[in-house]
């Protein structure tokens, strides 16, 4: 049992490695561009795989179209990324 749970890990940590990877990079590519254009809008936390954000009432249409478009162009892998937006 533990030796089967030490492969599980051994294949699993170049998957969670890159998502984490991923996620810098889309946190990178979403501030990068909140910052060229001024936005008012703040990412405030990154949790797993999720990015959560202040976001003015004004910011919230470009915020829908531009951080999904972000995030998915942040690597090109022969599986598309891709990024969902809900607010609350």
């Amino acid at each position: 049992p533990r030796r089967a749970g030490a492969e599980r890990a051994a294949i699993n940590a170049p998957m969670q490695g890159t998502a984490a990877d991923l996620i810098k990079m889309s946190m990178v590519a979403v501030q990068q561009a909140l910052d060229a254009q001024g936005r008012g809008t703040k990412m405030i936390m990154q949790v797993h795989d999720e990015l959560v954000f202040e976001v003015p009432e004004a910011e919230v249409d470009w915020l829908r179209v531009e951080v999904p478009r972000l995030m998915a162009g942040v690597a090109q892998l022969k599986v598309p990324l891709l990024a969902e937006v809900g607010t609350g």
